[in-house]
């Protein structure tokens, strides 16, 4: 591990500071370096190009192990050391699925040889055994995809994780309706072709229903709750009516912040997501931002001969690492939100919301993890540039003004200039 110090580097108040970290630590803050300061491996000259705190991205699926041919947690951490991001949790359903102790564990000492990036594990809820057994190697949550269960079963996960005193991430979509949905329009054959019709088979009723019944559960067995991927107005109003009664929190993902459905006839199945896309009657924009906690991902490729199917056999992802940063600078350029909203949104709240100790934030004590971004640099988004093995997304040929230029993970350069190097990984808790 290098000792580095970092100069001219601006801060998003746009003060020109030094940054010296040592032994993956900030060490050092100050606006001028003394002598003693300078007795270090290495000095890199920012230029006065802003930093902010490393990006955590708590939503990522890296399909490692059991479906590797989409992604491994060296492909994919790859892609976040690409796209800006020094952390990452990645969910639990995988092939086995991270639900038991043994499949935890797996999954870490997995993580741990091929990640370039820090990391955590969100673990599946099987049993109560099984929820006991992972809990004392330290998840950042559990996670339950609603629409999988029924109202019954529902209940006993939510009472199972209830005991373990940590968050509850949950996929909200309630299988019943959706169930009801896909099998009603599958009648017309019509709708096989016609991808829009999928915003109406995942409802936006589907989704508030299921967060009603998040909520209700989550009073009943005073469980704190992270909401992922809300993507329709009237779920934003029902968490804000809940925000007094509960411990909630939720996410946005780029897609539902930058895209509607219409995204459909221009890209076609490869825009497929669950939740879906939804129309501008019930979708939230980038002008919402400030009502969320954070931004995720919800990184999750396939194959391209998976992501080109009809309507209801293509599979449902999109790789987003290597574009959201690009997406939200942009949006700073533009006016529609502050860089300290995209601080707030992808390091400093992610950070507190799943306890990450040393995170989020640029201070002293805290890990030496940097993301450097040129607000100036342009391009156009271009999907033969990503590590990820997605090289697919609906915001191909884009333009972006602001982007990333190096990421540093406690201290180690672990990209530069769209160059990704080695590194040590290491479990956050």
């Amino acid at each position: 591990m290098e000792n580095i110090i970092l100069t001219n580097a601006k801060l998003i108040d746009g003060n020109i500071v030094n940054l010296i970290i040592n032994d993956g630590k900030i060490e050092k803050i100050t606006k001028t370096l003394k002598t003693s300061d300078k007795t270090t491996d290495k000095t890199i000259n920012i230029k006065e190009n802003i930093i902010i705190p490393g990006l955590i991205d708590t939503h990522v699926h890296f399909r490692d192990p059991g479906l590797t041919y989409k992604e491994t947690w060296k492909t994919g951490s790859q892609a976040a050391a690409h796209g800006g991001y020094t952390t990452v949790i990645d969910m639990p359903n995988t092939n086995p699925q991270t639900n038991t102790k043994k499949a935890f564990i797996d999954k870490k000492q997995n993580a741990q040889k091929n990640s370039t990036v820090d990391f955590a594990l969100h673990a599946g809820v099987k049993t109560q055994k099984d929820v006991n057994e992972i809990l004392p190697e330290k998840p950042a949550s559990y996670k339950i995809f609603m629409d999988l269960y029924d109202n019954n079963t529902l209940d006993e996960m939510f009472k199972y994780v209830s005991t373990t005193n940590k968050p509850l991430t949950l996929h909200c979509e309630d299988k019943t309706i959706v169930d009801h949905n896909i099998k009603t329009l599958k009648k017309d054959p019509a709708n096989s072709e016609n991808m829009i019709t999928y915003s109406y088979a995942r409802s936006a009723m589907a989704e508030a229903i299921a967060v009603n019944r998040a909520i209700e559960l989550a009073q009943k067995y005073n469980n704190k709750i992270h909401i992922c991927h809300l993507s329709c107005r009237e779920t934003l109003e029902l968490v804000h009516a809940a925000e007094d009664k509960i411990d909630i929190t939720i996410e946005a993902t780029p897609h539902h912040l930058f895209l509607d459905n219409n995204t459909y006839i221009t890209y076609g199945s490869r825009a497929k997501t669950n939740p879906p896309l939804r129309d501008k009657a019930h979708n939230i924009t980038i002008n919402d931002l400030n009502e969320f906690d954070q931004i995720g991902t919800d990184h999750a490729p396939h194959t391209m001969e998976e992501k080109t199917q009809d309507t209801w056999n293509t599979m449902s992802g999109i790789p987003n690492l290597e574009t959201t940063l690009k997406l939200l600078l942009t949006a700073v350029n533009m006016g529609n939100i502050t860089l300290k909203d995209v601080v707030e949104k992808t390091s400093q709240n992610p950070a507190k919301i799943f306890n990450i100790p040393n995170k989020g934030s640029i201070q002293v004590g805290y890990d030496g993890d940097i993301t450097v971004i040129d607000m100036k640099a342009e391009g156009t988004i271009n999907p033969e540039t990503f590590y990820t093995k997605g090289k697919y997304t609906p915001f191909e040929n884009m333009t972006y003004k602001g982007n990333n230029i190096m990421t540093i993970n406690r201290g180690n350069i672990i990209s530069e200039n769209d160059e990704v190097y080695e590194n040590q990984a290491k479990y956050v808790y």
